[in-house]
């Protein structure tokens, strides 16, 4: 089976994140209200259900917002990730591990198209800084504990499920109401 955990953060309406824990649950997905940070939980679910793989996709989203909240960042994309590398190592046999990065991690750079070999170290944002921190994260959990990972460096994702700070998810709210958008060059 497949296991999900989410904190169901206020970052933008919770009610949006259970209509999609009940959308998975329906398909067979349970999925948690646990926060990474947790640790005894992490590890009490690490251990008793023995995971193969985790696809880590829980962060603290959203390049502005961290302007105004920057520890949410820290606490959600650094400690959480954190927890659940120490979870994961804790753990015979070691699960293998997907995890979302982000396309900020580009950060600064000016030659495009990006290449997974361009140098990353100057971020243009904190939430770029933490997805960066993971990277360095996963690759000394790797070096040091023999972890498996697979780093993806996501850029906007849309969809249905899309988040509502997103351009699509507000263009389109604006468009619908007739309001004027806002556009930023």
């Amino acid at each position: 089976g497949v296991l999900g955990i989410d904190c169901f953060h206020h970052y933008y309406p919770p009610s949006y994140k259970r209509a999609r824990a009940k959308a998975l649950e329906a398909e067979g997905v349970l999925t948690l209200d646990v926060d990474l940070n947790d640790a005894e939980t992490m590890n009490k679910l690490f251990q008793e259900h023995k995971f193969t793989h985790i696809l880590a996709l829980a962060a603290q989203a959203g390049v502005r917002y961290a302007t105004k909240d920057p520890q949410s960042y820290v606490k959600s994309n650094i400690e959480g990730f954190m927890t659940l590398l120490e979870a994961a190592r804790s753990v015979e046999p070691k699960p293998r591990i997907v995890y979302a990065s982000s396309s900020s991690v580009y950060g600064l750079n000016t030659k495009v198209p990006f290449a997974e070999t361009d140098i990353v170290d100057q971020p243009a944002s904190l939430y770029a800084a933490t997805k960066k921190s993971n990277e360095m994260m996963a690759h000394t959990y790797k070096h040091v504990y023999g972890l498996s990972f697979i780093g993806l460096r996501f850029f906007t994702v849309y969809g249905p499920w899309g988040r509502p700070d997103m351009a699509a998810w507000s263009f389109t709210t604006k468009i619908m109401k007739g309001e004027p958008l806002k556009i930023f060059q």
